[in-house]
């Protein structure tokens, strides 16, 4: 008989042991949870690596999904709460899925922002073509998504990751950013609860400053190349449209037509 200071602790009742077959993430949420069933994911919320990279490019094209969804009250792209992948902590799977969300958001953004001057209706020809020339490329953006959803979907064989995403979908993501920072304080705070009250040139001004600014910042950075200086610069050339055509009409025909007084 082994001495009492020899014999071997027995496994209390109530731990769960780990079969052999389950998966890594199994294992380490038995681990720190000490074999508890309660504390291990749902089935319900598991999901393949493959869904979660469709959901992405969803929506990065401003759509929602069972996994990923737009949530009004943040707002922002959120994931769906509990989802987990068999081969990732619930801690990584969020660090890879933090760059995509936030450039969802971002062209989400944009897109309400558009929205939102095209239905003011008290609107003045610069604001109205600047939220035209955003939208035009917001759609830039999102047609190379969506060629980049079909080239990785091509052929039924290629596997497709997140991490693989994260390398050829980071150029589009930048764009993102910065298209929303071209938008974010482009109009005045007071526009769009007192918008009818704000001289249209007071408006005008504002957005043209604000975009001049950023050409400035953008050129000083990357010294006049580059996606993000390009997109600027196509934006700032579309805002002037109609401050250009005043002062054709002006000059060429002497008539200054201006009925939104944006010269003035």
């Amino acid at each position: 008989m082994l001495p009492a200071s020899m014999v071997l602790p027995q496994q209390p009742a109530g731990y769960l042991e780990t079969p052999a077959t389950e998966s890594f993430i199994q294992k380490l949420q038995l681990s720190v949870s000490k074999g508890l069933p309660h504390s291990a994911p749902a089935p319900a919320s598991r999901t393949d690596e493959h869904e979660l990279v469709k959901s992405v490019f969803q929506v990065l094209q401003g759509f929602d999904t069972p996994l990923l969804y737009w949530d009004k009250n943040v707002p922002a792209y959120c994931e769906k709460p509990g989802t987990y992948v068999s081969h990732l902590s619930r801690a990584s799977l969020g660090s890879v899925l933090k760059p995509f969300l936030f450039a969802a958001t971002c062209l989400k953004r944009v897109e309400l922002f558009v929205g939102k001057v095209r239905s003011c209706g008290h609107g003045t020809p610069t604001l109205s073509v600047f939220a035209s020339a955003v939208d035009s490329w917001l759609m830039r953006l999102w047609e190379a998504t969506l060629k980049e959803e079909e080239k990785s979907f091509v052929s039924v064989d290629r596997t497709v990751t997140l991490l693989a995403l994260t390398d050829s979908m980071s150029s589009l993501c930048s764009g993102a950013e910065h298209l929303y920072q071209v938008v974010h304080g482009a109009v005045p705070d007071s526009f769009w609860g007192s918008g009818a009250n704000i001289a249209s040139s007071e408006v005008a001004v504002h957005v043209v400053n604000h975009i001049f600014k950023k050409l400035n910042e953008v050129c000083l950075v990357e010294d006049g190349e580059g996606e993000p200086y390009h997109m600027l610069l196509v934006i700032f050339a579309g805002t002037l449209l109609p401050y250009l055509q005043c002062l054709d009409s002006w000059l060429y025909d002497g008539i200054l037509d201006d009925p939104y007084e944006e010269l003035r």
